[in-house]
């Protein structure tokens, strides 16, 4: 029966910390701004603004796909010669 009040002691504690820590993070979004960039609220952003951050999502989108294409194709290479090689010797 101990057992039982003090996981419930933790529980409640897990539950104020998250409560906490949404409201901490909402704060320091919205106050957010170091000294390479200026903070932009989405709110305010201009259209230019918007299509720059869009233009440069899709970069690093593509990069980040070219990048994974030829990763699962050397996967695959090296899977199919290791296949190859086994067949010869079995």
């Amino acid at each position: 029966m101990a057992g039982e009040g003090s996981m419930m002691h933790a529980n409640t504690s897990l539950k104020n910390n998250r409560r906490n820590r949404k409201s901490r993070l909402e704060n320091f979004v919205n106050t957010t701004s170091n000294g390479y960039t200026e903070f932009v609220d989405p709110n305010k952003a201009t259209p230019e603004v918007l299509a720059e951050i869009r233009e440069k999502l899709q970069v690093e989108n593509k990069i980040i796909l070219r990048k994974k294409i030829i990763i699962t194709t050397a996967v695959l290479v090296l899977i199919i010669i290791t296949l190859t090689v086994l067949n010869q010797f079995l």
